[in-house]
């Protein structure tokens, strides 16, 4: 055989990304994706932003600031009513539903119709663009996850593959929207999968870190509210005014989601006028922003303000109440966007009205400690808004570089979620990440079988395939073997790559050489009917096959199982009765 081939088989065979080493790959050319994603959709808002207002800019307070009053208003009206109609056209003519990426990597099969969720990616950049009270971080992560939906479609993922590197994308994306590497993996892990096993998390941290990376690269990677004047002691005074805030954040958090779930009922009901209500809502906050710019964009110009100390009680009072209204408004409206920002924005803000009615009780709070307590308001109302106390607590340390925190915003997450527990209040992303009994997983483990995880495989040949023939195959998609099957699709057997390369050092034998010269039949062989546990077992006793065939009761070949994908599904099932018993 040609020395050239046995070369490019050799080093083939050396990279075998079907395996574990597969999944770090594709975490990291996730994490790259994320972030090209990211700097893309940025750019995106800040033109139409600039185009809207006539201001250049990428900052929503700044340009409306500097706009005219009427072009305020002209912006936001402008911007509800071409999103709208994107809006409206999506939902008439397009079949597809826009499948959120939680509710995809949840319990979904890691598919993301293309067009719906690229028109309301679309929909959000104009919206965003125009200055709407919304965040920014959902259309970014959802665009994202759409990407590389059609990638891993397109490379043939198995189902659980292919949601494990949506989540890396989605992971990747909250980094490069945060500039928070650690946070943006246990976002993904704590609130969309569920589950802080080291073997979903350690790819999810693998992708944000990637993404990460490249931002340094192609923009800039710094924390968003970098601050050292926050400050808090770990006394008992200080421990015991963290308690009580992380009660009174928890209960303002769970007042939140009744507003969004409330108004959003009320409002947001006839499709056909979703240009006339998004107009309305961008009139509205258009008038409000001609006295208070401050609340239009996500809010991270709040933050700043209230973090720098720039903003008196009586306007960041305001602030409070008109940032409420305008988010509400937006979304009861229908408008897609994002509503982390703005979560942490109130709980910031909280945390500053809270340090000031301290101050008028008589306590004596030093700058330093008014700024740690809007910190921790931050961390402990979203802990409520989202259900995820570790995101809460990492995200607040790591945007704003704040590590001497970290003493009370434990104390404060713990206390928020103890009374979310109490008073039952149901994450924001629930919805989108509604863990409803949707696929196999949902089931007990005995009931499921080794077909609810199979993946059909291409890579077969027949008895008289010749080895060369075999030997390209193997350097097409390096699986751990090729599988032998009659013209009716009997299973005959199964060739190694070892057993392949063995017989390829000697040109003369080589030529010679037909499948059936070098197949196996001593594999394990598993059944579609097999139920997982058994499937588990039978990889454990045999650590040498990382990928074994399937064959139904008539001796068909059925497909194929990876070792990687069977222990995921076990992990799957795991976390799917864990989050039912937590609730």
């Amino acid at each position: 055989m040609h020395t050239l081939l046995k070369a490019v088989f050799y080093l083939r065979s050396r990279v075998n990304l079907k395996g574990r080493a597969g999944i770090y790959f594709f975490a990291v050319l996730s994490g790259i994706l994320a972030a090209f994603v990211a700097v893309a959709f940025q750019a995106c808002t800040a033109a139409i932003l600039t185009l809207f207002t006539g201001v250049e800019g990428n900052d929503a307070v700044y340009s409306l600031d500097h706009a005219a009053p009427w072009r305020r208003v002209f912006s936001l009206v402008l911007g509800g009513v071409i999103a709208g109609i994107i809006l409206l056209f999506t939902s008439k003519k397009l079949r597809e539903r826009a499948t959120p990426y939680m509710e995809a990597v949840s319990i979904g099969n890691g598919y993301i119709p293309v067009r719906s969720n690229l028109l309301r990616s679309l929909a959000a950049i104009v919206t965003i663009g125009s200055g709407a009270s919304i965040g920014r971080e959902g259309p970014l992560v959802q665009t994202a996850t759409v990407f590389a939906s059609i990638f891993g479609r397109r490379a043939k993922f198995s189902t659980l593959r292919l949601r494990l590197f949506i989540a890396c994308a989605a992971s990747g994306a909250m980094s490069a929207v945060f500039h928070t590497p650690l946070a943006g993996g246990l976002f993904v892990s704590e609130i969309v999968v569920g589950t802080m096993s080291i073997d979903i998390l350690a790819p999810l941290l693998v992708s944000s870190c990637s993404s990460y990376l490249t931002l340094t690269v192609i923009g800039s990677s710094e924390p968003l509210y970098e601050m050292s004047r926050a400050y808090l002691s770990s006394g008992l005074s200080t421990a015991c005014f963290a308690v009580l805030l992380g009660v009174v954040s928890s209960l303002l958090a769970k007042a939140w989601l009744v507003w969004l779930s409330k108004s959003r009922s009320l409002l947001n009901r006839n499709k056909n006028l979703l240009p006339l209500r998004l107009a309305i809502a961008g009139l509205a906050v258009g008038l409000i922003t001609i006295w208070y710019p401050e609340i239009a964009g996500n809010g991270s110009h709040i933050i700043r303000g209230v973090v720098s100390l720039n903003f008196s009680l009586e306007f960041v009072s305001w602030l409070f109440v008109l940032k409420v209204l305008s988010v509400g408004l937006f979304f009861a409206m229908g408008a897609v966007g994002g509503v982390l920002t703005p979560s942490l924005t109130i709980g910031g803000v909280s945390g500053f009205i809270f340090a000031h009615v301290l101050i008028a009780c008589g306590v004596p709070l030093s700058q330093e400690e008014i700024i740690g307590y809007s910190l921790l308001g931050m961390a402990a109302f979203f802990t409520t808004a989202a259900a995820a106390p570790m995101t809460s607590l990492v995200l607040v340390v790591e945007f704003t570089a704040a590590g001497k925190m970290i003493f009370p915003l434990i104390i404060g997450v713990l206390v928020s979620r103890a009374v979310a527990k109490i008073f039952s209040a149901k994450s924001m992303y629930e919805a989108e990440a509604g863990m409803g009994l949707k696929t196999a997983f949902d089931r007990p483990l005995k009931d499921v079988r080794i077909k609810d995880i199979f993946r059909k495989s291409s890579d077969t040949v027949f008895a008289t395939t010749l080895l060369r023939d075999i030997a390209r195959i193997f350097i097409r998609n390096p699986e751990f073997a090729v599988y032998v099957v009659s013209r009716s699709n009997k299973y005959l057997g199964s060739i190694l790559q070892r057993d392949v390369y063995n017989f390829m050092k000697s040109d003369s034998l080589s030529q010679k050489v037909i499948a059936d010269d070098i197949l196996r039949t001593d594999l394990p062989v598993l059944t579609p009917e097999m139920p997982l546990i058994d499937g588990i077992k039978i990889f454990t006793d045999n650590d040498a096959f990382d990928t074994l065939p399937i064959v139904d009761s008539r001796g068909n070949f059925y497909g194929v199982v990876n070792r990687t994908d069977i222990f995921m599904g076990f992990n799957e099932i795991a976390r799917r009765r864990q989050w039912r018993e937590a609730r």
